[in-house]
């Protein structure tokens, strides 16, 4: 299963997400009613298919350095939520995630990303300069460019 686009759309009243309806008929095509979502590096939220999120648990839970897992379980371990779909394919965000990803009363706005077997979700501020950093690492880096032949 693979995601892909990216959706803007509003948090509604009781913290619920809208998640597009492209990305709900590949997860109701595969059997899935819900998503594991947890903390991303670049302060947004990755929603995880439930198996997937197993193996990524699994492969920090094998991690050899002590120091590095407890590192990582605090980023992604600790704070993931397993969260199912409603009638309208809405997932509740919890207030912990919310203030990861910078979503308050005043930003609602998110963008909610397909990201190959994730789903990565932005609030429209933090979206607009994680992709202002992809160009400018893109920029510094042109044999990437040359090499994928990218526009």
């Amino acid at each position: 299963m693979e995601f892909s686009g990216a959706y803007v759309n509003t948090i509604d009243a009781k913290w619920r997400a809208s998640i597009p309806k492209e990305f709900r008929d590949l997860l109701t095509a595969a059997g899935e009613d819900g998503l594991v979502l947890t903390q991303n590096r670049d302060r947004g939220l990755t929603a995880f298919l439930p198996a997937d999120w197993a193996a990524f648990s699994r492969t920090i839970q094998q991690h050899p350095s002590a120091a590095e897992r407890t590192q990582l379980n605090r980023i992604y371990i600790a704070p993931h939520t397993p969260v199912k779909f409603d009638a309208q394919g809405r997932i509740p965000l919890s207030k912990p995630l919310r203030l990861w990803a910078g979503l308050n009363d005043d930003e609602r706005d998110v963008v909610i990303v397909g990201n190959f077997q994730r789903i990565d979700i932005f609030s429209q501020r933090r979206y607009d300069e994680v992709v202002s950093q992809a160009v400018d690492a893109l920029a510094a880096n042109p044999d990437l460019v040359e090499t994928l032949e990218l526009p």
